[in-house]
């Protein structure tokens, strides 16, 4: 039975959380505007032999929103992902993460290597994602001026934000674009868009802009912690060939490649991710 809770980080935001299954456990770290969407074929092919726990960032899903912007930053949550293995009690856990999520989990692994059992990035990057965001540097040269709007604007850019995130184009787009039409469906998709038009954009555009800046390269050669690195060969916010540095900057790593998988590879090719996924859990740890 899925057992939900919530604890409290350590500038009293409240933060929710989620466990189910038995054995050791799995913590899944989310994408910047997530609240569990990519994780759903995952959680049914591993609850049999492991304990898979889900929690919500900041200013996320059933989680509150900080008092203070600021703290949305990579290394409150990394705060948060420590309290909350506090509050569980674990002492050693495996990480997976999906896009802003690889950079939680590696940032995390940095500060406290020793409670960190394995590691399993999907299809995010380790440094700078703006800077390859669709093969350019588009979307980081906009950052300045969304920003400046968010600040001036709030309530406008609020009004926008809603509007656009459940517009007919943007599913479009979405289907079209960024993921496999043929493999998955626009109602799998959408309770992602309605999570994100709900969101506080202030809160996703200060949690982005210092993802932004974030690297974690030069911490990734001194990793110990088993590494699977999953990537979708036709991810269009986190290119290939950031997938393949990575998991060459890991020694003790391995890389697994969705064929024409995009961005959210694990709901368009689930037997083959869950599969590397389980063989790496039971084999490689």
């Amino acid at each position: 039975m899925d057992q939900t809770g919530v604890y409290t980080a350590d500038d009293g935001t409240e933060l929710w959380y989620g466990h189910v299954g038995d054995g050791p456990p799995v913590v899944l770290c989310d994408g910047l505007g997530c609240d569990g969407f990519i994780w759903s074929h995952l959680i049914d092919s591993l609850v049999d032999d492991f304990t898979l726990i889900r929690w919500h960032y900041r200013g996320h899903g059933e989680s509150e929103a900080p008092d203070a912007l600021d703290s949305m930053t990579l290394e409150t949550l990394a705060r948060d992902l420590h309290g909350l293995l506090e509050t569980l009690d674990l002492e050693s856990t495996v990480l997976a993460g999906h896009s802003l999520g690889v950079q939680l989990i590696f940032e995390y692994a940095g500060d406290h290597s020793d409670r960190v059992r394995g590691l399993v990035p999907i299809c995010g990057s380790y440094k700078y994602p703006l800077e390859t965001f669709h093969d350019d540097d588009t979307l980081g040269r906009a950052l300045p001026y969304l920003e400046r709007l968010v600040d001036v604007a709030p309530g406008i850019a609020q009004r926008i934000w809603s509007r656009l995130a459940t517009s007919s184009l943007s599913k479009v787009v979405a289907m079209t674009t960024e993921t496999d039409a043929s493999r998955i469906s626009l109602q799998t998709l959408n309770p992602y868009l309605e999570h994100v038009a709900r969101m506080d954009v202030q809160v996703f555009v200060a949690l982005l802009s210092d993802a932004a800046d974030h690297s974690a390269e030069a911490l990734l050669p001194e990793l110990t912690a088993p590494t699977l690195v999953v990537a979708g060969e036709h991810d269009t916010f986190t290119p290939l060939y950031r997938s393949r540095e990575m998991a060459q900057l890991i020694d003790d790593s391995e890389l697994i490649v969705v064929p024409e998988g995009t961005h959210v590879a694990p709901l368009e090719a689930p037997d083959l991710v869950n599969h590397a996924i389980t063989d790496f859990m039971m084999e490689g740890l």
